[in-house]
């Protein structure tokens, strides 16, 4: 359920009603000032999702299991050459900072992140300009931090486990396509089946 979340936060980033589309929509790397580093250029509009933690949470002791309060981080940044003003305030063909973090939060406020089962739609907590790294200086990036909360199901075993004996494996492979929201694809790239011999 946490990737599921994290991607689709992503995919509701694909709104033609922003009149512009994002060039970048990945999960949060480990460092981000040496993924930009190795990036070199940014293509921008981009935005980075990751999960925080579970705060809080509740359990009823039925098939729902544990409902925490989730939380996660979503970045958006632009660039702008000119200066920095511009790169915040956008100039006219480029959208700046603040218009993608405004879009982001008319997309994602209330939202169910549908087809997936949430019991209560995303909220947004906070919103703040990121520190600007050196790697954020050299190419000119603003970026803006979203911190968002849904509540999820996570469920629970309802009968004993019974043996392990098969286990199977759809694989989506970034190569091949398919890797996009929601996941599983339907169309899956490959698959592992493997038996366990019965004693």
């Amino acid at each position: 359920m946490i990737a599921a979340v994290e991607l689709a936060l992503l995919e509701q980033l694909r709104n033609p009603a922003f009149g512009y589309s994002y060039r970048v929509l990945e999960t949060f790397p480990d460092d981000l000032d040496a993924y930009l580093k190795n990036v070199g250029n940014l293509r921008t509009p981009a935005a980075w999702s990751s999960w925080l933690d579970f705060p809080n949470g509740d359990d009823a002791g039925d098939e729902t299991g544990w409902c925490p309060t989730a939380r996660f981080v979503l970045a958006v940044a632009t660039q702008n050459q000119r200066n920095e003003q511009d790169a915040r305030h956008g100039d006219g063909a480029l959208p700046g900072s603040y218009q993608l973090v405004e879009d982001a939060i008319r997309a994602l406020s209330g939202n169910w992140l549908e087809p997936l089962d949430l019991v209560e739609p995303v909220r947004i907590i906070s919103a703040r300009p990121t520190v600007r790294t050196p790697q954020m200086e050299a190419q000119r990036l603003s970026v803006v931090a979203l911190t968002l909360q849904c509540r999820v199901a996570l469920g629970s075993f309802e009968t004993a486990l019974g043996e392990f004996r098969t286990f199977h494996a759809d694989w989506d492979v970034p190569a091949f396509g398919n890797v996009a929201a929601p996941l599983p694809s339907a169309q899956h790239d490959a698959e592992d089946q493997v038996e366990l011999p019965y004693d």
